[in-house]
Order: C-alpha cells, then structure tokens, then sequence
C-alpha cells in the first residue's frame, strides 16, 4: 500500500469523529511534543501508530495519551506476554507448527482486519497454553500499529480440535487479561465481530466468561455459527480463505505472508524485549492505569 493510499484512508477514517487527515497530522505532531516531555516513556512510537492511536480512541488527545502511556506501561504488569512474543522464540515457533493464527494484509471494503484462527494438528499435545494465543496476538498487533489502518476487527476462530486441557486453562483472570487489559486498556480496538465454529460445550462456557467481562454491545458482536457456509454471508469471498470455503489465499499463504513481515521486523520484536518504562521519571501520576486485580468478582467456570 502506498503512502498516498494510506493517507486517503487516514483522511476517510478521520471523518467519523469530525476530524480529517489534516486535523489528524497536526494531533500527531502535538503527541509528538507531548512525548518530548515525557521523560519516562520509551521513543519507540512514530508517525503511522501515532496516527492509528488517535484513530483507534477517536481523535480524544487526552484518551490517547493514556493508552500511548499504558502501551508501554502493561510490560512491567504482564511480562509473560510483553517480554516472550518475539516470534523468534522456539516457542513462538512451536506454536506455529500446531495452530494458524494470522491476518489478511488486505482491509475489507470497510477497512476491517481479519484475523483466523484454525487448529493445524489434530490432536493438539494437552499441554498446550493459551498464552501463547495471546503473545502472537499482541505481536501481530505491533506490526497492524506500523503498517495497517486500524478501524477495527474481525475474527473468524475455528474450535475444531482444541483438546479440554487446554481450554481449562482459559480462566476468569486469562479472559481478563486479555479482554480489558490488552484488547481495551491498550489498544482500544473496535471488536466488529467474531466469528465462531465448531462450538463445543467448553467453548460456549468460555464465550459466557468472556461476554461477563464485555460490555453488552460488544457481546452480541460474537456469532456462534453452526456451519461453516454461514460465513459466506459475512466475509467477502475475495478475503475468506479456501480452507473456510472462501476464494481467498489459503492459511498457509497467509501465515507464509506473515513470517515474511515478522522477519522484516525482526530489529522491532528485539527492541521491543528491551524497552521499559522508567517509573522514576514520572512526571506524573498514570490516568487510566489498569491492574490486574477484578472490577467486580468472577465465579469459577467449571467445564464438564
């Protein structure tokens, strides 16, 4: 995509909070300034995310700043995620080798990213953690702040094959973390839908424990789907890959598509491993800070 195309695309998503792709440049270059004054944060964060931070809280300069801040902050509260999702790692690697977890470089005609989910190895090893999910996640949600136009997100997750040892380890708390810690208190990115197959009784215990911590619009986004064909009528043909039934590239083309841009960026992930916030140097006190106790209680999910 050129810079041109980007820039037009900045310019339409900026006109759904009153805003334009001029008005948006000058929010970049205040951010900037700001950042200068902010002794504590690493400078890790050029012009396109800062554009996308702005785009993704809807032009709020002060709501940016938090999440700007809290991007970096989460490190020191989540390091199992934040310090192991280089995907060089052998157990990114591993990961790899058992589950498809990628994203289709093209936008929709509405500039949503579409990411899949779809078990490679049947049996999966019952040793499986899902925080590796997670670190991938957070790593492909690196490179969509440097090179994507981030309006929002599509997921289409197959649930065919994941083994019950697995998912027993999906608690309250691994929802949390990922839901309000990651997904909201970071990113602040749009849930247009998610897409779900092969829905066994475990996984629908997980998608209750999931909607407890959403806010209810963004529960309904979630669609259980009992055949595969349903998502025809809800992902461009064009988009959907073969192995959902789609005339897109398959997985493997789009894993294969999505190492290439991991390696690409290797010097990022390496950068990334070493960067922390220097608390001492606070100015001030962090608005929105997320911890990672509850707001309110959960109850256990016991699976059958």
């Amino acid at each position: 995509m050129t810079a041109q195309q980007l820039n037009r695309m900045f310019d339409e998503v900026a006109k759904e909070f009153n805003s334009s792709g001029k008005a948006l440049n000058e929010d970049v270059l205040r951010l900037q300034e700001w950042l200068e004054t902010q002794p504590h944060l690493p400078k890790l964060l050029g012009e396109h995310p800062l554009r996308n931070f702005l785009i993704l809280n809807k032009g709020s300069m002060e709501i940016t700043k938090q999440k700007i801040d809290n991007y970096y902050s989460f490190r020191a509260k989540l390091p199992e995620v934040a310090y192991e999702m280089n995907p060089k790692l052998p157990q990114m690697k591993e990961f790899n080798k058992l589950v498809y977890l990628v994203d289709h470089p093209q936008l929709t005609n509405e500039m949503y990213k579409l990411t899949f989910f779809k078990i490679k190895v049947d049996p999966v090893p019952n040793d499986g953690n899902p925080i590796l999910f997670v670190r991938k996640l957070v790593a492909m949600m690196e490179l969509k702040l440097r090179y994507d136009v981030m309006c929002g997100d599509i997921f289409v997750i197959d649930c065919k094959g994941l083994p019950l040892n697995v998912l027993l380890k999906i608690t309250p708390m691994f929802v949390y973390k990922l839901m309000v810690l990651l997904y909201d208190g970071v990113i602040s990115s749009r849930l247009k839908a998610c897409h779900m197959l092969n829905v066994a009784t475990p996984v629908s215990k997980i998608i209750k424990v999931v909607k407890s911590v959403m806010k209810p619009k963004l529960g309904e986004r979630i669609y259980v789907h009992a055949e595969e064909g349903a998502l025809k009528k809800c992902i461009p043909l064009n988009l959907l890959p073969v192995d959902f039934g789609g005339e897109g590239l398959s997985l493997q083309e789009l894993e294969d598509a999505l190492e290439v841009k991991f390696a690409e960026n290797q010097d990022l992930f390496d950068r990334l491993d070493e960067i922390k916030v220097d608390e001492t140097l606070r100015p001030e006190k962090l608005k929105g800070d997320y911890n990672l106790g509850f707001y309110g209680s959960f109850k256990n999910i016991d699976f059958d």
